[in-house]
Formats: structure tokens, sequence, C-alpha cells
């Protein structure tokens, strides 16, 4: 029984922080989606809207790992190598995305690139903000 309420209290939905990080990245990028949509026209638009999703779904996929290490109790090795593949298997995918969208006729490259600076960043931001904040 106590190993039940250990692995429950492991096993925690997300901190305020990343809920924090993915609205505030959520809106960064509707916000440069919008910039690029009246500079580029529809293909700013959608170039926008893919990098913000990008940059969301890679940091939010990053807790994953993080929460199937916690529950299955494991050792630091096996924690630390699940976390470095399923990292290097995101940023395949992220490559294998972006080689795709540069092949597009339909996608605005330089908008696509701002957007996900601009969401890398506030995400971060968030980030650093809630950890000086904390210390």
């Amino acid at each position: 029984m106590g190993g039940a309420q250990r692995t429950a209290s492991r096993t925690r939905r997300p901190t305020p922080a990343h809920v924090f990080a993915r609205r505030a990245t959520f809106v960064a990028g509707l916000l440069c989606s919008a910039l690029a949509w009246v500079a580029a026209g529809p293909e700013g638009l959608v170039s926008g809207l893919l990098a913000t999703l990008l940059v969301v779904a890679f940091f939010w996929s990053g807790l994953v790992p993080l929460y199937v290490t916690r529950a299955l109790e494991a050792k630091v090795g096996v924690g630390l190598g699940v976390l470095l593949l399923t990292y290097t298997l995101r940023i395949a995918l992220i490559v294998l995305v972006l080689r795709l969208a540069v092949r597009s006729e339909s996608l605005d490259g330089r908008w696509l690139g701002v957007t996900l600076i601009a969401c890398a960043l506030t995400w971060t931001a968030v980030h650093v903000a809630v950890v000086v904040r904390t210390s």
C-alpha cells in the first residue's frame, strides 16, 4: 500500500510552470502568426502556426520520459538513457518536419524561423522567471 502512494505522488500533473509556459508559448506563437499573416499572407500564417505547434509539441513531449522514469522508479542510468533516447528522437522528428516544410511552396521559411525562435525563447524565459522567482 505504501508503494502505491509513493508511485501516485511521483506521477503528478505538469507543474504550474509548464502549464504557464505552454500557454505563453501559444500566445507568442499566435502573435507571430498574426504578424506573419499581415506581412506574408496565408503562407506566413501557416508557417507561424506550424512553428508554434512544433515548439509546444517538442517541449511538452519532453515531460513524457520524466513521468515514465518516475513511474517506473528506474535507476539513474536507465532514466538518463530514456531521456537521451527520447531527446534524440524528438530532435530527429523536428529535423524531418522542417526538411519537409522547406520543400513546401505553401510555407514562408522566414516566418517559420522567426516563430520557432520566438516560441522557444518564450518557453525558456517563462521557466527562467519561475526559477528566479522561487529561489
